[in-house]
């Protein structure tokens, strides 16, 4: 699942790799993964512009590119970035290729087909991906227990729905959020303005640690090169459902809250 880990992880990767290189040709094979513009105007504007970056803003990548543009790539569900040499054949999950000099490709892969680029002026790719919607980022080093308590504060509803709620804190997705709140023994179910300062405190050490974790484990899926992440997807409740809590033996539960699904320990999560 791409979440912040596996993002940032793309991002580190395309740093070291990418960054610096000239895409000399565009293949689209799903018009449907390019947001904007037309397919054809996405392949003319991006060829022989160099990569001068990689960046992440919550859940998308962004490349800035020679001649004042913007490439911006979202992964959805499973979808990823892979660099590959330009004779390796291609699977039929690959939505775009980007050919690089130096006869390498950076392929937009996904089995689901549900991975999403455009390009464009930076300000028009931020208006077109509503990027300034996007809330402060978890992993940022001035994201504080002050800044979460701030964020929960007048907010209503379901904790859990709100703190994967991207408009209100960037970077945490449904597994990530699960397994926070698991750590801090706090009940998703609560209302956001409920927790206390020390559930705030709680709340965000837990966060940071199972961010911190994936990321040194470079995420669930492959990476740039190919190589297989450690983290694993249900590392204490999340997908473990009717299995035992590994911390009081309870079984974790599992709900539909908003359409998402959300594992928790009933016993020791209040």
């Amino acid at each position: 699942m791409a979440e912040v880990p596996e993002v940032e992880t793309l991002v580190r990767d395309l740093r070291e790799a990418v960054v610096g290189r000239t895409i000399d040709r565009v293949d689209v094979f799903q018009p449907a993964a390019i947001r904007f513009p037309a397919a054809e105007t996405f392949i003319a504007l991006l060829a022989h512009r160099e990569i001068t970056d990689a960046q992440r803003k919550g859940k998308y990548i962004l490349m800035p590119l020679s001649g004042d543009l913007m490439l911006a790539a979202h992964m959805m569900l499973w979808g990823t970035l892979a660099l590959a040499p330009c004779g390796q054949p291609r699977t039929t999950t690959t939505l775009i290729t980007w050919h690089l000099d130096r006869d390498e490709d950076l392929r937009l892969i996904d089995t689901l087909g549900y991975a999403r680029a455009a390009a464009g002026l930076p300000e028009d790719v931020a208006r077109g991906l509503n990027l300034d919607a996007i809330g402060p980022d978890a992993l940022d080093p001035a994201f504080s227990p002050e800044v979460l308590a701030r964020l929960l504060a007048k907010r209503r509803g379901v904790l859990r729905t709100v703190l994967i709620n991207q408009r209100v804190l960037s970077g945490l997705g449904i597994r990530d959020a699960d397994e926070s709140l698991w750590l801090a023994q706090i009940d998703p179910r609560r209302a956001p303005g409920s927790l206390t300062s020390d559930e705030i405190v709680r709340l965000h050490a837990a966060m940071v640690q199972i961010l911190n974790e994936g990321l040194a484990l470079r995420g669930t899926q492959r990476d740039l090169f190919g190589r297989k992440g450690q983290a694993k997807h249900g590392r204490y409740v999340f997908e473990q459902a009717g299995k035992p809590c590994p911390r009081c033996g309870t079984s974790v539960l599992h709900q539909r809250v908003a359409d998402r699904n959300m594992y928790f320990c009933p016993n020791c999560q209040h």
